[in-house]
């Protein structure tokens, strides 16, 4: 297997927002740097709360079980962890139908070797922020991006009926199928995970421009800097944003 050697750094923080009542984000970031899961829920009141922390611990608990020697197998994790996720919310509602509906975003970022391997359900991002330059890796599973994929006009698509709807996530009754990717870690590499509470809030040259600032600063600032202007820009919403930073 290939073999490289890399200092990893890596910070994440989470702010409910100025209009929220709850704070229904929950991420978490593996002691030894392996991996970092991020999950927005929703389900009315306290349900995606709930569905998020399930989430993230059926995730968590996955992940920590797979043999880190072996070389993995993207799809294989992926399936892995959509199916632990999707079984602990089915357990939930079986106990609380009340809680029929709820459902969340689930990030994955996992690293291996000289790898990184990415799984996306939901409108939470991935963005990779490389050699001056912000890419965003993450496709926005709505329905109104769905139709365009399928070759529905841009005003169409924009007046279907439920447009702003999630298309595909972490639910309680129906298994979807994650997207995933992969990608070689580049020195200097600064890596983000987060909620659509900052995107909807930040334009992009100001993410790009916090990132531009981790080989100074270190990811914990720019974490706080990210979700300070999020709630500064009107908050509307909760915020969760994890980075993570290679370098030799």
């Amino acid at each position: 297997m290939e073999q490289a050697s890399w200092t990893l750094s890596w910070a994440g923080g989470t702010d409910k927002g100025k209009v929220r009542q709850q704070n229904q984000d929950t991420f978490y970031i593996d002691p030894n740097g392996r991996y970092m899961i991020l999950a927005d829920g929703m389900g009315g009141h306290s349900g995606g709360e709930i569905a998020s922390q399930r989430t993230v611990d059926a995730v968590q608990e996955a992940l920590d079980a797979i043999d880190w020697s072996a070389a993995p197998n993207a799809q294989a994790i992926a399936e892995l962890c959509v199916a632990k996720a999707n079984h602990s919310l089915q357990e939930w509602v079986d106990d609380h139908p009340e809680h029929a509906d709820l459902g969340t975003t689930l990030l994955v970022w996992i690293r291996t070797a000289n790898r990184v391997y990415l799984v996306s359900l939901g409108d939470s991002r991935i963005y990779l922020y490389r050699k001056e330059g912000l890419f965003l890796l993450t496709f926005d599973q709505v329905i109104e991006n769905e139709l365009r994929k399928k070759g529905v006009s841009r005003e169409q698509a924009a007046r279907s009926q439920g447009a702003a709807y999630l298309s595909r996530c972490i639910l309680a009754n129906r298994v979807c199928v994650p997207d995933v990717l992969e990608t070689k870690i580049s020195h200097g590499d600064v890596w983000l995970l987060c909620s659509d509470g900052l995107t909807r809030e930040v334009p992009a040259e100001d993410i790009s421009a916090a990132l531009d600032s981790v080989k100074v600063h270190g990811p914990e600032a720019c974490v706080e800097s990210l979700i300070h202007k999020a709630v500064d820009n009107g908050g509307r919403d909760n915020v969760t944003v994890v980075v993570a930073h290679f370098a030799d």
